[in-house]
């Protein structure tokens, strides 16, 4: 593979998420649905996914356990974990706001839930919505969330967003017959994924 093709890898901005979530992530971490993309980047964490097939345990993962996120508090300890990373999971549960409250329950009252998610206003998505472009685009997600209808789940689950990131940096643009992308840096408001970052709402 050239340069250039490396520089476009899939794998790349993908990379930059899950290390922008191990600097943010602390203490007890809880990597919830981690098998199709395991983050190397951070410290001894506990895996969760689904139960259905084989789950294989990466290197740094001290542990797995298989089961339903959307009933994830009958597998932990109540207040039991620092960090929960949820990363391209909530848009493909049908209850995610079943899931974040149960988060709440294993998490920590000073522990933080961080969810990267796709953003609808990425650019790509914007322009297959608008030309009714089916394949490539939203595999699996039956959930989208702007930004204020994030904010609205979040405070509903007694959380609030602390800190909105750019996570990946840029957009997968232009699928090609090959399904390779370019990757073109923008702003936060047109990315690929956002960050969020999650904190127990004190208030309610």
């Amino acid at each position: 593979m050239s340069i250039f093709g490396r520089l476009q890898d899939n794998m790349i901005p993908d990379k930059k998420r899950l290390k922008k979530i191990a600097l943010i992530a602390r203490g007890r971490i809880l990597d919830v649905g981690f098998n199709e993309n395991p983050n190397p980047f951070l410290s001894d964490p506990v895996g969760f996914d689904l139960s259905n097939g084989n789950r294989k345990k990466a290197a740094n993962y001290q542990k797995i356990v298989l089961g339903d996120c959307q009933k994830i508090s009958e597998y932990f300890p109540e207040k039991y974990f620092d960090t929960i990373v949820a990363g391209e999971i909530i848009e493909h549960l049908e209850n995610p706001s079943c899931f974040l409250r149960e988060s709440t329950k294993i998490l920590k009252d000073d522990g933080i839930l961080l969810i990267s998610t796709p953003n609808p206003y990425n650019i790509s998505t914007i322009i297959a919505n608008a030309l009714f472009i089916r394949r490539g685009v939203a595999a699996g997600h039956i959930n989208l969330f702007p930004f204020r209808n994030m904010l609205e789940l979040l405070s509903h689950c007694s959380l609030r967003c602390t800190k909105v990131l750019n996570a990946t940096g840029g957009t997968k643009f232009l699928p090609n017959p090959y399904d390779r992308y370019f990757f073109m840096p923008v702003i936060k408001s047109f990315c690929w994924q956002l960050l969020y970052v999650i904190e127990k709402d004190k208030r309610s």
